[in-house]
């Protein structure tokens, strides 16, 4: 398998190690499965500039500062995992958060064989909670405060909805809809992928051969997400840019700016962007360029998000 490295012993020698130390009483050592990735890994992302276009033609010359991109879309395991310690340091969430969605699972209960599936059903109010809660965690400063106090409740819309990012800190954040495209579409700092491609593909969205091999959608995810890393990454080594789930950016949704360094979106404005496509989804919605939009509280089986970090 690809994520997990076994030591195999046949069942001839097996046998034949149990019976031959039985002589000696010497003891045969079982082998167990070991983890060869962790899904919270970070990629770093080399800054640049490059060309930030839509689906609708709009676009701007975007510089983006060096980055690092979470690998994986969270899974359901990592969400459970902090937001168990968070519920006992303080927080609250106004949702429990899914393992993916396969028309059966339930929202908050506990990991299941389905644990690498990304997590759905979170606002993006959740999202930015989680991330300060993941921060603190692990001894990390936390990036989103109201009034100059770490927000620790997505059940306070105005504290949420007003959320201040300090950019600098070291905790773990939303990336903006810039990074998310940039870190969708970068090659090699030079060539980018073009922004009607799924992110890694080889051809545009219509090749729905090429799309595949990189993202799950209608056509090939039999109507259910699944596990985080399935299909090929892109240049950078990230999974899942497109496809399987959207994924909250911090941005509010607006129209592009002219020429700009680190855009982080409009100052007002009532939607927050999601990007990358999602599993039940048409291809086109798998394009680098695409652009959704919801308001901050919407909650739904095709959400989840991927964190970043400031470098």
């Amino acid at each position: 398998m690809k994520k997990i490295s076994l030591i195999v012993v046949s069942v001839n020698l097996f046998f034949m190690l149990m019976f031959s130390g039985c002589a000696n009483n010497t003891t045969t050592a079982v082998a167990t499965a070991v983890p060869t990735y962790s899904y919270f890994d970070l990629v770093s992302v080399p800054g640049g500039t490059y060309t930030q276009t839509d689906t609708s033609g709009n676009s701007f010359q975007h510089t983006i500062s060096a980055f690092k991109m979470g690998k994986y879309q969270i899974t359901y395991d990592l969400w459970y995992t902090v937001k168990v310690w968070a519920l006992s340091n303080g927080y609250t969430f106004a949702n429990a958060g899914m393992e993916g969605y396969d028309g059966v699972r339930v929202s908050g209960a506990a990991p299941t064989a389905a644990k690498y599936n990304p997590v759905t059903t979170v606002s993006w109010r959740d999202v930015i909670v989680w991330c300060n809660a993941y921060s603190e965690k692990n001894a990390l400063t936390p990036c989103y405060t109201y009034s100059s106090a770490i927000i620790r409740d997505s059940t306070n819309a105005i504290a949420c909805d007003n959320a201040v990012c300090t950019w600098s800190n070291n905790g773990y954040r939303l990336p903006t809809e810039g990074e998310y495209q940039y870190a969708a579409s970068y090659k090699d700092g030079t060539n980018w992928t073009p922004y009607n491609y799924a992110s890694g593909a080889t051809a545009d969205y219509t090749n729905e051969a090429a799309t595949e091999l990189v993202g799950w959608d209608y056509y090939n995810s039999g109507g259910v997400t699944h596990e985080v890393g399935g299909k090929n990454a892109n240049a950078l080594g990230i999974y899942d840019m497109s496809g399987n789930v959207y994924e909250w950016c911090w941005d509010r949704y607006g129209t592009y700016p002219g020429t700009s360094t680190n855009y982080k979106g409009p100052a007002s404005g009532s939607g927050r962007v999601g990007r990358g496509g999602y599993f039940d989804g048409g291809a086109g919605g798998l394009q680098v360029g695409y652009r959704s939009y919801n308001y901050p509280d919407f909650t739904y089986s095709a959400i989840g998000f991927r964190f970043a970090r400031t470098n």
